[in-house]
């Protein structure tokens, strides 16, 4: 079951909010989690029982970090809990990728090749094994502190709105709200307001955006042309961020609906100003996790090792930076999916880091803002080329094409582009920016500085033009998912 369709807007969630209202905390805090759990079997079936064991084995794991006698104990058990957490990963997501990349120099060698068995993906298992060793290493470090009840450490790992697709929680943030939580009528407004956003975020836009980029990206490279494949790219750019984002923000609605605060996934992450500015602002989640616990750990690794200021030459703040950066992007990369093409766009991005710190920082630092955002915008798109191509030689082509060099004359833009095409493109992009807080903003200071007697008709005004745009969004949304038969959600093979 996903969130996007018609059995979770009308089926499931109002029944499950309407009674979780009523219930007190703990009493909530189980009902939630058995309608985690079936949320979760709608579609997995008995992937359920692994999510359950996760949940579990990751419950002893924290208690028995957390009553180990000396710190050497506390770390043989964290490395334990680290090995099963991404054994489940090397097992159910990668096993055969690996098998298949092996095999060849098995063979040359005179060794047998290993048996390639395709297991079902279960989907988000990136996401809460990595919510899972947050939690792990958090008690570890004394930053939070341990989870003495099952049912909480369950709840955070399987509940419904991030065990898909995140965001991808500490749960150093959210054990005090396991138990004093509040639903009050602001936040449950306020829920609904941002669920509802990014449902359309998700079907009008992202969805209708992803007709067209998929049919561009399924022409042969011989049949490309610049104006076509730029055509392409930008749909699926915009699509990829709308239907992320939109999934974050229904994940951030139901929560909030719920009386938990989740963290922010997005911050328009388009408008940056360099890479590094990106990754500060796209599945903010991920970034922050893989800095907090691979890249810092890395470079801190590394600058112990190093006792003078240089080493032949360089200095030792860049040992230390850049292989754990070039690393932290190639994990970054495969956490996406056991594919080449992903480890090399992690890479991509991270070479990009180290060339603004080590030789674009000063030049793209003195640029005019624009061409610094202009940059930024070129740098991703052609990175989400080899994020969306099948493989390399797809990839190659599709940029060919890009810079003038295919000779397609079959297909041509226009093939792709109507009046509801160009309609939804345009209100893409727009989504893309921040003006909707920009607007808000202005609307916010006319409203101050408005005569006393004018702003409770103003306020009203804007509560009630608001509520109608939500509800047409909702009517929209709904409508677009009765007719629609092509709904998926890029993050979910995760």
């Amino acid at each position: 079951m996903i969130f996007s369709t018609l059995a979770f807007l009308f089926l499931f969630l109002p029944p499950i909010l309407l009674a979780a209202l009523f219930l007190k905390k703990e009493a909530q805090n189980f009902f939630l989690l058995l309608a985690s759990l079936f949320f979760y079997a709608w579609g997995e079936g008995a992937l359920v029982i692994l999510l359950l064991a996760s949940a579990l084995l990751n419950y002893l794991f924290g208690l028995a970090i957390n009553a180990g006698r000396s710190p050497k104990r506390k770390k043989i058990t964290l490395a334990v809990a680290l090995v099963f957490n991404l054994g489940l990963l090397a097992v159910f997501k990668y096993a055969a990728f690996f098998a298949a990349n092996l095999n060849p120099l098995l063979r040359a060698i005179g060794c047998p090749a290993w048996k390639i068995v395709h297991l079902p993906l279960p989907l988000g298992i990136s996401f809460f094994t990595f919510m899972a060793i947050a939690y792990l290493i958090e008690v570890y470090n004394q930053s939070s502190p341990v989870e003495k009840k099952f049912l909480h450490t369950a709840l955070f790992i399987a509940f419904f709105p991030t065990v898909l697709a995140g965001p991808i929680n500490r749960y150093s943030r959210l054990k005090q709200q396991m138990t004093e939580r509040q639903t009050t009528p602001e936040l449950l407004a306020s829920g609904i307001r941002r669920f509802i956003i990014g449902l359309g975020k998700k079907t009008l836009l992202a969805d209708t955006l992803a007709k067209t980029a998929d049919q561009i990206f399924a022409i042969p490279a011989s049949g490309l042309n610049s104006g076509l494949s730029w055509l392409g790219v930008v749909c699926f750019t915009l699509q990829i961020f709308l239907d992320f984002s939109g999934y974050s923000d229904m994940a951030i609605g139901l929560g909030r609906m719920f009386g938990f605060t989740f963290m922010e996934n997005f911050n328009y992450p388009y408008i940056s100003r360099s890479i590094k500015d990106f990754w500060n602002r796209w599945h903010i989640s991920l970034s922050s996790w893989l800095r907090d616990f691979i890249f810092l750990p890395l470079a801190y690794a590394i600058s112990r090792r190093i006792t003078s200021d240089r080493l032949l030459g360089i200095r030792a703040e860049s040992w230390s930076y850049y292989p754990a950066m070039f690393l932290t992007m190639l994990l970054c990369g495969l956490w996406h999916g056991p594919a080449w093409t992903f480890i090399a766009w992690g890479v991509y991005h991270g070479v990009f880091i180290m060339l603004e710190r080590y030789a674009f920082a000063k030049p793209l630092k003195h640029l005019w803002p624009p061409l610094q955002n202009i940059y930024s915008l070129l740098v991703i798109t052609c990175g989400w080329v080899l994020f969306r191509a099948a493989d390399f030689d797809q990839a190659a082509g599709y940029w060919r094409a890009m810079f003038g060099f295919g000779r397609g004359q079959e297909y041509y833009p226009s093939l792709y582009l109507d009046t509801k095409s160009l309609f939804f493109l345009a209100a893409a992009s727009l989504a893309a920016t921040p003006l909707a807080p920009w607007a808000k903003s202005r609307y916010q200071k006319f409203t101050a500085a408005a005569n006393t007697n004018l702003r409770p008709w103003l306020e009203t005004a804007f509560q009630v033009i608001s509520t109608i745009l939500l509800l047409a969004i909702l009517l929209a949304s709904s409508m677009m998912l009765a007719l629609a038969t092509y709904n998926p959600f890029i993050y979910f093979r995760f």
